[in-house]
């Protein structure tokens, strides 16, 4: 009997929080994967790494390493994607981009983007486009052709009035946040960007039957990193008492959140936005097909990709 193909899954950050409980589940329910972490900080990864191979069952011959990969940098997610495409000949399968970050200072990246966007939309935008051709392969080389899977880690703070503060407000005109800087509306704006571009990416694919691009909100949860660049006070807040109400989810139930929706007859669902563990619809804004070109063109140009502009 032929040895089953490897399955390889890649997870932007997974060294800690719903990432590391997503790879956690794939690792304890899968055979053959291989999952891969890309992350900024070598010791924070490899801290997680070592926690995540606990799990493994060596008869599953699963594994899990890192990757460097600093979403900050475009250059970086041009050597991550290298780097893949070297290590990985027979494609890849899974992509989720779920590393994210709320940065409440106006701070500008390498590439003159405002930290927020690059690292929670631009890059991952970029870095799904310079894997889709190792995504396709995935796909073309698994038996019976079953459809590699981009998933983009969604919040409902995309939509108007959920949550605190005010926003989403996305504009040209503040895109970097040089005429109003408030952390909560700058991170809505990210969110809403990305949703709109995993619309207008899903639509892209429609006909390709070897990738489908979706999203999914875990819940609101608390704890994760996300609060790592705000002050004490909201970390305490987040960590004591958000955490504990009844709207509160934990890591490890969001994380199998995400692999529910990566996983099983999902794997053949395009464009859909899952909401915790169901299929929902994303805010109005992001399916309206005006707002899809704008800020689809906006991304493309600001990643290089001009070629994939709508006219």
């Amino acid at each position: 009997m032929a040895t089953p193909a490897t399955k390889v899954y890649v997870i932007t950050g997974g060294n800690i929080g719903i990432g590391f409980q997503l790879a956690r589940n794939i690792l304890t329910s899968q055979t053959h994967a291989r999952v891969v972490l890309g992350c900024r900080d070598k010791t924070r990864a490899d801290n997680g790494v070592k926690s995540l191979q606990e799990f493994i069952d060596p008869a599953t011959n699963n594994a899990v390493e890192h990757r460097p990969l600093d979403l900050a940098s475009l250059k970086s997610v041009h050597a991550f994607a290298d780097d893949l495409t070297k290590s990985f000949p027979d494609g890849i399968h899974t992509l989720v981009l779920n590393a994210g970050l709320m940065v409440h200072s106006r701070t500008m990246t390498e590439d003159n983007y405002e930290m927020n966007m690059q690292v929670n939309h631009l890059s991952q935008f970029l870095l799904t486009q310079l894997l889709l051709p190792l995504l396709r392969v995935g796909s073309e080389k698994t038996p019976g052709g079953e459809a590699s899977v981009v998933c983009f880690i969604s919040s409902t703070l995309h939509k108007p009035g959920t949550g605190r503060g005010k926003g989403p407000e996305l504009t040209i005109e503040n895109i970097d946040g040089s005429v109003e800087f408030e952390g909560m509306l700058i991170y809505r704006n990210t969110k809403l960007c990305q949703a709109i571009c995993m619309h207008a990416l899903a639509a892209t694919l429609k006909d390709d039957r070897s990738v489908n691009v979706n999203a999914v909100c875990p819940g609101f949860v608390p704890t994760t990193d996300l609060k790592r660049d705000s002050g004490l006070a909201t970390r305490l807040l987040m960590n004591n008492v958000l955490s504990k109400i009844s709207a509160a989810t934990t890591v490890e139930v969001a994380g199998t959140r995400v692999y529910h929706a990566i996983s099983g007859e999902n794997r053949a669902k395009n464009g859909i936005y899952f909401s915790e563990d169901a299929v929902s619809e994303s805010s109005e804004e992001s399916r309206d097909p005006e707002k899809q070109k704008i800020w689809w063109n906006w991304t493309c140009k600001s990643t290089g990709y001009e070629n994939l502009c709508q006219a």
